[in-house]
Formats: structure tokens, C-alpha cells, sequence
């Protein structure tokens, strides 16, 4: 009997033995928690997870091809966060596996592994509502739209709510009849857009919200007829005419909201964009970040933004909901909210803005308030410009009203107005931005309790580069309906000849 047991006990001890060996990991893991493929190029992210130290070299991830073949290799150092990496110039045809590797003792071992193929060449011709959300089921692919599309009688709903790295062309064609019924993260009729083109399309009566019935958030979100977002400095909108549409929002966010009337934030390019007819509504109840623009709410470092005209008018307002010891700040712009196009030399030109802003404030803020900042920065081409502007035109009319609240007298308040920057805050020069009025105004109301800047061109700027702001037409600066027009300081133009070197301005101002 005792011999019985003791075999036992051997063949347990053994088995023990034996998958200890097998397990040469240890408790070391890898998650890929990001993976999108295009046609030509795979990109990952990816962590380590090593509570026990048990990784003594680097990680290496590698790429073999469907005959076995090492296609590419990388090693990392630092992977205990999470990385991101792009493997390119790969063949379309081929099956790929991707190895993820690490020292673990003195054994190197597979962590993780994944088998796909790229993003398929062939072109999808579109020519239904159906074909259209079809799209969900490749983010990479390429579409072409072969007619107008109506979606009348259908609650919209993107097919890209996970990133589209894919084309899509219109030609010319019209997206038409589109209502949204709730707001996401991304909301747009493009939605989360990566490393995608958008081109050549009509978008015509786009609803993302109603007066009536505005649409809620209470979370962080991106919102703008074409895509919410756009995340990647190649991703692209081309060539895109929006008309007749409006979003009508209500936020009680905490964090942010970024409204658009082309993208609600946008780390890549949008070039020739039209908005006509075009109405933007937000109301915010909380004390997230506000950022609105007529074409880009937020606009991030890599972000381009050039020959685009907004016809959009623009309508922010503070509903406070028991807003108690917060610092709130609203960014309200005819072209971009939030303006840090900073990597991309002449980011942002070629612009014209010709809807009214209107900004109404009521923080809500409650008994018991003994701090807190209430910022904000309106202008006709941004609320704020960390990078230079160049031939721009802003021709509507703005205004500002704020109401007291006898709960405010601890919180700092600084409003800066401008007729085409609140603040300018860039060193790179600035030439040919001009306020174009014709008996529009800006009109501001506001309680004494509050430090405003306000100007015709300018409210206030810190820059030591050559800026070219100046004003053409009528004056009119009103506040608290008091004329301050010969007091403030700007460079008057009598005429607005040879003063653009942009053709396409120079075409609009002489049609």
C-alpha cells in the first residue's frame, strides 16, 4: 500500500514538474488591446503584464509572412505601458502572423500571437442605404458612392464607431436626410475616423438633434456632421459640402464636449469644406471643457485646416446645474474653437466665416462657492490660436450675455470677445486676417463682476511675430450698450484691395 502511494506521489510531483517547465512565462502576459489593418500596413498597441519581475531582456514583436518569414522585427525596452507601433510597406496578398516575444529567465517565449490579412483593394461600389452601413463590416476597405442616398424614416447610426482607416468617395453624390438618435463618443455620419479620406460627397439635411428635441450627453464626447473625430495626422476630409443641418446638443459632461460643424476634433486634414444653412446648438449644465466650432471644435497639434467656408451660425449656453468651487472654460469659434495646430507649418488659411455667434452664460453656481475660474474665448475664426492664421475673413456678428449670480463673488471671471480671436497666442506670423463689417456688431452684456477683453479684431494677444489683424467696414463694439467702438485700438483698412493674396478669398469678396 505504501508503495501505492508513494508511486502516486511521484507521478503527482512529476506532473507538477512538468508543467512548471511548460509554463516558462511565468505570470508574464501580453494583451494587444488596439489592432487595425489597411491595405499596406498593420497598427498595434500592446502591454506587458509582469508583476513578478520575470522579464530580464527586451520584448520583441515580430511579423512572419504566410511561408514563414520574418517580414519585420522590432525590440523594446519599456513596455510596462502601453505601446504603440506600425508595421508598413507589407504585401497586400500575403497572411501575416504577428509574435509577440519576451525573455522570461533564461527562456525566450511567445506571449501572444495573431494571424489576419490586410485590407482588401478591390473597390465597393455603393448604391443603397444598406450597401452604405454594410461599410461596418470592413474599416478598411474602399467605397465609392454611385448615386444619392436618402435616409428618410431610418435612425442614423454610424458604422464607424470603431476607427475607419479606409476612402470613401462621393463623387459628387449627396448623403441626404440623415437624423441621429442619440448622441455617442463619436457622433457623426462618419463617426471615428483614423487614418481615413472622406471626399467629394454632399451631406444634406443632417440632424443631430432638433430644437425641439435636442439630443443628450452626460459623458465625454465628439461631435460634427462628417465624424466626430478624427484621430490620425493622415486622416483626411476632402472636398465635403454640408447644407441644411444642424446639431442641437445638451451636455452635462464633466470632462468635455467637442462640437463641429465638420469634425468635433481633428488631428488630421480638412480642406475644402463648405457649410451652408447650417445651425449648432449647445447647451452645457456641468463644468466640462466646451469647445465649438463652425468646422472644428478642437483642433490638435497635427491638425490642418484650409479652404473651408462656414456659413454656420453658432448658439452656446451655460445652464448650470449646481455648479459649486469649479473652473470652467468654453472655447467658441467661427472656423475652430480650440486652435493648436502647431507641428504643421501654415496649418490653418484660407478661411471664411460669415455666421453670427451667440453665447449666453447662467453658471447655476450655488451657495457655499469660494472658488473657482469661469474662462471664456470667443472669436469670428477661433476662440483661441496657439498657431498662426493666415488669410481668413470673419464677416457676422457676434454677442455675449452673462447674468449675475450673487453666489459668484469668489470666482474669478475673464471673458475675452474678439471679431477674429479672443486670444492669439502663437509666435509664428500671421498675415492677411481680417474682421470684414458690414453693420455687424459685436454686442456685449456682462456684469461688473467680470474682467473682459473685448475687440473688434483682437481681445487680447501675446505674440512677438509680425500678425496682420485688421478691420474693414463699419464699426460697431457695443458693451452693455454702451459704444466703445473709438476705443478700441485697430488697424482700419479703407479698402480691401490687394489686400488678400488668396484667390479663393478674392473670388468671394468680388461675387
Amino acid at each position: 500500500m505504501k508503495r501505492i502511494l508513494l508511486i502516486i506521489s511521484i507521478l503527482i510531483v512529476s506532473v507538477v514538474l512538468m508543467a512548471c517547465k511548460d509554463n516558462k512565462a511565468g505570470d508574464v502576459t501580453a494583451e494587444i488591446t488596439f489592432f487595425e489593418v489597411e491595405q499596406t500596413l498593420v497598427t498595434f498597441k500592446f502591454k506587458i503584464e509582469d508583476p513578478k519581475s520575470e522579464v530580464t531582456g527586451a520584448v520583441t514583436v515580430s511579423l512572419f509572412d504566410d511561408e514563414s518569414k520574418q517580414a519585420a522585427t522590432k525590440d523594446f525596452m519599456d513596455v510596462f505601458s502601453e505601446v504603440t507601433h506600425t508595421f508598413s510597406n507589407l504585401d497586400n496578398e500575403m497572411t501575416y502572423t504577428l509574435k509577440i516575444y519576451a525573455t522570461v529567465g533564461r527562456n525566450l517565449v511567445i506571449l501572444e500571437e495573431k494571424t489576419f490579412n490586410l485590407a482588401s483593394t478591390e473597390i465597393v461600389h455603393i448604391t443603397t442605404v444598406d450597401e452604405f452601413e454594410a461599410m461596418i463590416n470592413n474599416r478598411a476597405g474602399n467605397y465609392v458612392l454611385d448615386n444619392d442616398l436618402d435616409f428618410s424614416g431610418e435612425t442614423y447610426v454610424s458604422p464607424f464607431s470603431s476607427a475607419f482607416s479606409g476612402t470613401f468617395d462621393g463623387q459628387g453624390f449627396t448623403l441626404k436626410n440623415i437624423a441621429f438618435g442619440k448622441i455617442v463618443t463619436y457622433t457623426g455620419v462618419f463617426g471615428f475616423v483614423s487614418t481615413g479620406t472622406i471626399k467629394n460627397v454632399n451631406f444634406d439635411n443632417v440632424t443631430i438633434g432638433t430644437d425641439e428635441t435636442p439630443l443628450a450627453m452626460s459623458t465625454s464626447s465628439r461631435v460634427g456632421i462628417v465624424a466626430g473625430y478624427i484621430s490620425g495626422a493622415t486622416g483626411k476630409i476632402e472636398n465635403v459640402n454640408v447644407t441644411n443641418s444642424q446639431i442641437n446638443y445638451s451636455t452635462s459632461s464633466s470632462i468635455q464636449a467637442y462640437v463641429g460643424g465638420i469634425v468635433g476634433e481633428s488631428k488630421g486634414i480638412v480642406e475644402h469644406a463648405t457649410l451652408d444653412t447650417t445651425n449648432i446648438t449647445l447647451k452645457t449644465t456641468a463644468y466640462g471643457r466646451i469647445r465649438v466650432g463652425g468646422v472644428v471644435g478642437h483642433l490638435g497639434e497635427d491638425g490642418v485646416v484650409k479652404y473651408v467656408e462656414s456659413n454656420a451660425d453658432l448658439n452656446v449656453s451655460a445652464e448650470g446645474a449646481s455648479i459649486k468651487d469649479r473652473d470652467i472654460t468654453i472655447n467658441v469659434g467661427g472656423i475652430i474653437g480650440y486652435h493648436n495646430g502647431r507641428n504643421v507649418s501654415k496649418s490653418v488659411e484660407h478661411l471664411i466665416s460669415t455666421g453670427d455667434i451667440t453665447i449666453d452664460l447662467d453658471y447655476g453656481t450655488i451657495t457655499g462657492t469660494t472658488k473657482g475660474t469661469y474662462s471664456v474665448y470667443v472669436g469670428g475664426i477661433a476662440g483661441i490660436a496657439y498657431s498662426s492664421v493666415n488669410q481668413s475673413l470673419y464677416s457676422g456678428s457676434i454677442s455675449l450675455n452673462h447674468e449675475k449670480n450673487e453666489h459668484e463673488e469668489d470666482v474669478n471671471k475673464y471673458f475675452f470677445v474678439g471679431g477674429l480671436f479672443g486670444f492669439y497666442g502663437s509666435g509664428k506670423t500671421s498675415l492677411s486676417n481680417l474682421r470684414f463689417s458690414e453693420l455687424v456688431t459685436l454686442d456685449i452684456h456682462v456684469s461688473d463682476d467680470v474682467t473682459l477683453k473685448a475687440s473688434q479684431t483682437v481681445a487680447d494677444i501675446s505674440s512677438q511675430a509680425t500678425n496682420e489683424f485688421n478691420y474693414y467696414g463699419d464699426l460697431g463694439l457695443m458693451i452693455n450698450d454702451v459704444d466703445e467702438s473709438a476705443n478700441d485700438t485697430i488697424d482700419l483698412i479703407l479698402t480691401t484691395d490687394d489686400y488678400f493674396t488668396s484667390e479663393w478669398i478674392l473670388d468671394w469678396l468680388n461675387n
